[in-house]
């Protein structure tokens, strides 16, 4: 049976028990589209090294949304695309753990929706032992876009989130910032695909704009010089900040 288990596991297919799908520890395993029930997108999968379904207790929830250039059709082969990023993904890929469960849900077209992405949240609830106090929403560029839209409605559900890339200029995020969420969001100052803006007006709004603001307050990390690839230096840590315990520092 576990010789079986491996190889389902290495060709990215989903093995069900008696309990549900069997949790792979501290590998990030592709869920190609179709073959996970009530799931409607593909997506990569981890959980962490000491996850086990039969236990008690749950762990963080980080969704991962990416950008334009890794859009697909969720299959095994299209998934691959986003492991191309320097990004929580390939991270995992190359050794790193984590304490939290990871979903990247991968979409034809970037721009997941507001209903996809909370579909793609309650899905994990259902299915991992999620915290439900501890969910995190990050993203990149086209999929940073969508984390700014999903957090102006749904504020509520999220412990913290990370846009890197992304604008959040059309969002009316005063309810959130009422409320509180924790806001860390990154941009290259030379970025010509994204404009720095798309990050500087939304923290400004969070800060000052939006009244009364209630703590943390909303941060933003611009770096000098930096085009529209200002995730991987974030990601991996090797700008001096590290993302993963911030956000693990904030619960709702």
């Amino acid at each position: 049976m576990n010789g079986v288990r491996c190889l389902l596991l290495s060709l990215g297919l989903v093995l069900f028990s008696a309990q549900g799908a069997f949790a792979a520890q501290g590998e990030i395993l592709a869920r190609p589209y179709g073959t996970v029930p009530g799931m409607s997108l593909g997506y990569w999968e981890y959980l962490p090294p000491d996850y086990d379904d039969n236990a008690t207790g749950s762990y963080p929830l980080v969704v991962f949304l990416h950008g334009t250039g890794e859009a697909g059709n969720g299959s095994a082969a299209a998934l691959e695309k986003v492991m191309a990023l320097n990004a929580p993904p390939r991270l995992i890929r190359n050794g790193r753990e984590f304490p939290f469960i990871l979903i990247a849900p991968q979409r034809f077209n970037a721009f997941i929706s507001v209903a996809e992405i909370d579909k793609i949240i309650e899905f994990a609830k259902v299915h991992y032992r999620v915290d439900a106090s501890r969910v995190y929403l990050t993203g990149i560029s086209a999929g940073a876009i969508q984390v700014w839209a999903y957090a102006a409605v749904h504020y509520d559900k999220l412990a913290a989130i990370v846009p890197i890339a992304g604008n959040g200029n059309s969002q009316n995020l005063c309810p959130a910032a009422a409320a509180g969420l924790p806001v860390w969001a990154f941009h290259g100052s030379a970025d010509g695909t994204v404009s720095p803006y798309g990050s500087i007006n939304p923290v400004n709004a969070l800060n000052t704009t939006c009244s009364p603001r209630a703590n943390p307050a909303a941060l933003l990390t611009l770096y000098p010089g930096v085009g529209h690839d200002s995730w991987g230096r974030t990601y991996d840590g090797t700008a001096g900040h590290d993302v993963y315990t911030w956000m693990l520092g904030y619960s709702l």
